[in-house]
Formats: structure tokens, sequence, C-alpha cells
């Protein structure tokens, strides 16, 4: 899926009716982030870690669940949709101070690089390469240090975090759309839920982060992970992903919906 170039146009040029410097702030983040491509990786990267989370359901549960992953994945995490909220929350939530330095800091060498690593990552070839990687591990597994600076990595960014909560949204409006009574260990509202699925996702994050940074030295890493630590950058993310997190409970409480109006089986 790519951004519509006559959404992305209007979009701008509603930002620049409102305030042109702030609009092309925000442009030049998401650019220089990667957010379009992040966007167009979404639905099938949620479709990834909702597989995974059901996974550890009961087998007469996750037979109801798994057919509709992919299509409430596809119907309901447009990117489009996705790329418009985020920059209206941006706008609302807009810091100058904070996005000047951030800016300052996406355009350094060392950050353009992972940013390369990153985007190669989700290419069609890039996909195709994953698999093999994954493949592999198991006879040529990582070192220690490697895996400790990603999961630091992974802490600084909130990755994990940030796909649990998006995986319960959806979990759960899959199961309230069907009807789903789940076993009281796997009841998706519970904290028992979100720590059985927390490792689950924390080592997909890690695996996908081997292979995505594969190809950088230790010391880049670690600056990067220093460099994610930096205020300017937490609070970049912290807008991303709680604009992400507002418009994936919007989209899964319509999949809910959906699912009401489609699926007549219920099960205990």
């Amino acid at each position: 899926m790519k951004i519509t170039g006559l959404v992305f146009l209007m979009s701008i040029a509603s930002l620049r009716a409102q305030d042109p410097a702030t609009a092309e702030a925000i442009e030049e983040a998401f650019r220089l982030a990667g957010v379009h491509t992040m966007l167009e990786s979404l639905p099938s990267q949620v479709n990834e870690m909702t597989a995974a989370a059901v996974a550890q359901f009961p087998k007469d549960k996750r037979q109801q669940l798994e057919p509709l992953i992919k299509d409430v994945s596809l119907r309901f995490l447009d990117p489009d949709a996705f790329y418009r909220q985020l920059r209206t929350y941006f706008v609302k939530h807009y810091d100058s101070a904070k996005m000047a330095t951030f800016l300052a800091l996406e355009r350094t060498p060392g950050y353009r690089s992972m940013h390369r690593l990153e985007t190669a990552a989700e290419t069609p070839a890039g996909q195709a390469g994953r698999r093999s990687f994954e493949a592999n591990l198991k006879s040529d597994p990582p070192n220690a240090r490697r895996v400790d600076i990603l999961q630091r990595l992974d802490e600084a960014m909130q990755t994990t975090d940030l796909q649990v909560r998006i995986v319960v949204g959806i979990v759960n409006a899959m199961s309230a759309g069907l009807g789903a009574q789940m076993p009281a260990g796997l009841d998706t509202q519970s904290a028992a839920f979100t720590s059985r699925i927390q490792p689950v996702l924390a080592s997909n994050v890690l695996i996908h982060n081997l292979y995505v940074y594969r190809n950088a030295d230790d010391a880049g890493l670690e600056d990067y992970v220093a460099a994610s630590q930096q205020p300017s950058v937490k609070w970049f993310n912290r807008n991303l992903q709680s604009a992400i997190l507002a418009v994936a409970a919007d989209r899964a409480a319509r999949a809910g919906e959906y699912i009401k109006s489609k699926v007549s089986l219920r099960f205990n």
C-alpha cells in the first residue's frame, strides 16, 4: 500500500492553512523518521503479532479468531487514515523547540544510516531475506552483547509495549464481536493475558531487530540507543505512539462492530 498522492497533497494543504512552519516541520519529521514506511507495513505487522498472541489460546478459541486476523488488519489499519490522524495529533501536541532538536538529530549520518536499514527491511526483498535469516538463527545465534543492545533499544523505543497495547485492543474487539468468553488466564482485559503475550511479542521484536540491524556495528547501535533516550526523541515517539494507539482503538471498535454484523457464530 502506498500513501496516495492526492491524500498527501490535500493533507499538506490543510496543515499549511493552519501554520506553514508547523506543517513543514511535521512532514519533514515524518519523512526522516520513516513514518510512511512504518504505516505501510503496519497491517502485515499487526497481522503477525496478533497471530502470535492468539497462538497462546486453546485450539477451539484460536480457530474462531485466526480467520479474522488478516481481514481485520487489512480492512481497518489503512495507512492513509493513520497518516492523516497522526499529523492532526502532532499539530495538537506540537512543541517547536523539541521538534527542532529532533530534526537536527534525524539529519545526522548515524540516524540516517539506521533508518536506511529499517526501510530496506520492509521491502519485498527485505521481507524474503528476513525469513531466511530467522531460519538460520538456531544454527547461528547472536552474541549476548548484540542481544543486550537490541533489548535496550526496544525498551527505549517502547516497541514491545506498543505492540502489546495494539494487540490487546484488537483481540478484545474480535472476541467481543464473536461473543467470546475466554478462560480466566486468557481474558484479554486481564493482567494475566498481557503478562502471557508480552514475552512472546518481545521475542518477536528482538528477532525482527536482529535482522533489521544485522549490518550495523555495536558502536553504531549503542549510539542509536543513546540518541533514542534524548528528550526530543522521547517526545516524538511518545506522540507518535499515542496517536497510533488512539487511531488503533477507534479502528478496533469498528472491527468489533464489523464482526458482529458478519459473524453469527458464538462460542463459550
